[in-house]
């Protein structure tokens, strides 16, 4: 039975990527470049394909602007937008689920505390037993640190544990770690998967997989 479920936060359990896209197009405006130049899908396909990380590297480079300053401004919009964003639906059943098997769920985001705020105000916080935010200081993804330090900490089975994300570097911190991954891919988006153990378009398309293990 899988019933330890490690959640990514961000195009996982909450919605935030149109956010964090409109975000780094007001960094963009800020720094004087114009919208007509703007191409907003493949900021979007960046930031699910790789990382944000990536995108302010290419677009800082592309545009001939600092980069720090994008990463700054950036920042600062993202922290403001992604407070709208709202819960995937079916979060709220899977976290339920994992707790009716006699389960936990736990929190790995390179997001800071406010990935904890938000999921306090969708009655989502009391269904994780441990969490990793980036105020932690662990090394990102895909290194497992993070989640081998949760498995230790909260004596994880690891032949009962999953990592569930949105992209390949979720999966791969799974697989690192020596637990099963699930790629949680809306859109078909994914190219290079890291070959999870289970792909889904819908988060609640876990529950006959998590029920039938």
């Amino acid at each position: 039975m899988i019933n330890q479920l490690f959640w990514d936060f961000d195009g996982t359990l909450f919605d935030t990527y149109p956010k964090m896209v409109a975000a780094f197009v007001q960094a963009l405006g800020d720094l004087g470049i114009d919208d007509v130049e703007i191409d907003q899908h493949q900021i979007y396909v960046i930031m699910r394909q790789h990382d944000v990380g990536t995108a302010i590297r290419k677009f800082s480079s592309f545009y001939g602007i600092e980069e720090k300053q994008l990463r700054k401004l950036n920042k600062k919009y993202q922290t403001e937008l992604v407070e709208d964003a709202l819960p995937f639906p079916g979060a709220k059943e899977v976290l339920e689920l994992a707790i009716s098997m006699n389960g936990r769920n736990f929190l790995l985001t390179h997001r800071d505390d406010q990935a904890k705020s938000m999921l306090k105000k969708f009655d989502l916080l009391e269904d994780f037993s441990d969490f990793v935010t980036s105020d932690q200081n662990f090394p990102r993804k895909p290194k497992p640190d993070s989640i081998n330090w949760l498995i230790k900490s909260n004596e994880v089975d690891r032949k009962k544990a999953i990592m569930i994300g949105d992209r390949k570097l979720d999966v791969a911190a799974g697989h690192n770690a020596n637990i099963a991954s699930c790629l949680f891919d809306p859109d078909g988006i994914i190219v290079d998967s890291g070959n999870p153990e289970i792909r889904v378009t819908e988060i609640n398309e876990l529950v006959p997989w998590l029920t039938n293990k």
